[in-house]
């Protein structure tokens, strides 16, 4: 009669094939619980199941282990559907409910496999090797993972060759999301300060008077002694009077921010994903911070930039080229200043009026088209700098050095789950931001080019 060990396991078997296909059959996904119960019963077999050998092992008994061995064989093909067979295969592989570990030959799993030592352990000799004794005996039946049912080995199938084919990922060197050349920054002077306000003096006009002055030829005072004018200057000795129009300038510290959120998985299994975001955070703020140096309207809580700061204007003459000149000019003559540079929209370089300006036999005049774009980002011995931050149709010119940018605090990224209810839902803010100021010393040391 067989043993109640043997029956006791016989019922754990049917238990767990039981459980299997109601997961089988079930609409929604397999949960945690039923995973937990799948993993308790099937090492509840295989307990057992030692048990039982160690039991047919002290009886001797040989029909009873040729009976419990042929009761571990696979269930019939015929009375399981695909999923259910794959159930029933994983809760019996060596490793529980594990597939095959990479790497390993079907030949290692069955080896190594509980069936194989089992099997060995129970009728094999010293030496290992299984007597003529035991033949036509059916040992437990061993599952290969899923790739073992095919008969056909295919690259193109994840549960056969495909297993072990892995993919390359191309992380890139360059940024992902597309960033514009920012050099506008390296043209103004940079400071630093340690409070949230400061003044400094803005030069608003200059007078030049300086002339020649004769020797008084009389003493008397002029009618109008504050202001002699006419003959009173030249009889007078009077030298005559320049000036230079200055204001007091008060400016605060701005803060320039933005944010991302994230989830916490994203951030602790994808570094490059959190690496990405930094980047691309820190540039947000780059690029911020030029435009408002350009073009800030000096409202709220924008910087003043260079074109609000009332600069010089030309309209531009003749051709493109032409113009630049004549804001050289004007920023030379009337704010005595020297031009370092030129800042120009890419729709008004990249065009005919600059890069593609040519005489009348059809030559490049700025340069030759062989060289690079780079060779050739200067014109009138000015450095060029190609800026969307800047409108089309208008360029400035300038001596950028009477820019200056204070920088309170750098760039600095923080993370937080304590926004609005990310911290339940495992969500992140990313924070970058920075405060600077920025002020232009003299706004006649710049000139604007505007199409008329």
């Amino acid at each position: 009669m067989p043993s109640a060990l043997r029956e006791r396991m016989e019922a754990e078997v049917k238990g767990l094939q039981t459980l299997a296909d109601e997961i089988d059959k079930q609409t929604g996904p397999q949960t945690g619980e039923q995973t937990q119960e799948l993993l308790r019963r099937a090492r509840e077999v295989k307990s057992l199941k030692q048990q039982v050998l160690d039991e047919g092992e002290a009886r001797k008994d040989l029909d009873d282990a040729r009976s419990f061995l042929k009761s571990l064989a696979e269930p019939d093909p015929e009375q399981l559907d695909a999923q259910a067979m794959k159930t029933a295969r994983a809760a019996l592989t060596p490793s529980g409910l594990a597939g095959n570990p990479q790497g390993k030959t079907w030949g290692q799993l069955f080896t190594e496999s509980d069936q194989f030592k089992e099997f060995t352990k129970r009728y094999g000799g010293r030496d290992g090797v299984i007597p003529d004794s035991t033949k036509g005996i059916q040992s437990p039946t061993f599952f290969t993972p899923e790739m073992g049912l095919k008969s056909l080995v295919t690259g193109a199938s994840d549960t056969s060759g495909g297993a072990f084919i892995r993919n390359d990922i191309y992380t890139p060197v360059t940024d992902l999301v597309g960033e514009r050349e920012l050099t506008v920054s390296d043209l103004v002077t940079h400071g630093s300060t340690e409070s949230d306000t400061i003044e400094y003096v803005r030069i608003t006009g200059k007078t030049n008077n300086a002339a020649p002055v004769p020797e008084a030829t009389q003493s008397g005072l002029p009618a109008t002694y504050n202001a002699p004018t006419g003959g009173e200057l030249t009889s007078g000795g009077y030298k005559p009077e320049s000036g230079v129009a200055l204001e007091k300038v008060t400016t605060t510290i701005k803060t320039l921010a933005h944010w991302m959120p994230m989830t916490k998985r994203a951030a602790s299994d994808a570094g490059q994903v959190r690496t990405i975001v930094d980047s691309f955070l820190r540039y947000g703020l780059n690029e911020e911070l030029e435009d408002q140096i350009l073009s800030g309207s000096g409202s709220g809580e924008n910087f003043l930039g260079i074109m609000n700061s009332s600069p010089l204007t030309v309209g531009s003459a003749g051709t493109d080229i032409d113009a630049v000149v004549d804001a050289i000019k004007a920023v030379r003559v009337t704010g005595r200043r020297r031009p370092t540079a030129m800042v120009i929209h890419p729709d008004d370089w990249y065009s005919t009026g600059f890069l593609l300006a040519k005489d009348t036999q059809g030559n490049y005049i700025l340069g030759d088209p062989r060289a690079s774009l780079d060779q050739l980002n200067s014109i009138w011995g000015l450095r060029v700098v190609v800026s969307e931050g800047l409108a089309a149709n208008t360029a400035l010119v300038g001596d950028f050095r009477f820019g200056v940018l204070w920088e309170r605090e750098g760039i600095s990224v923080s993370v937080t789950d304590s926004h609005m209810d990310f911290f339940t839902r495992n969500l992140l803010a990313i924070l970058a931001e920075m405060r600077a100021g920025f002020g232009v010393l003299d706004s006649q040391a710049f000139c604007t080019i505007t199409a008329v």
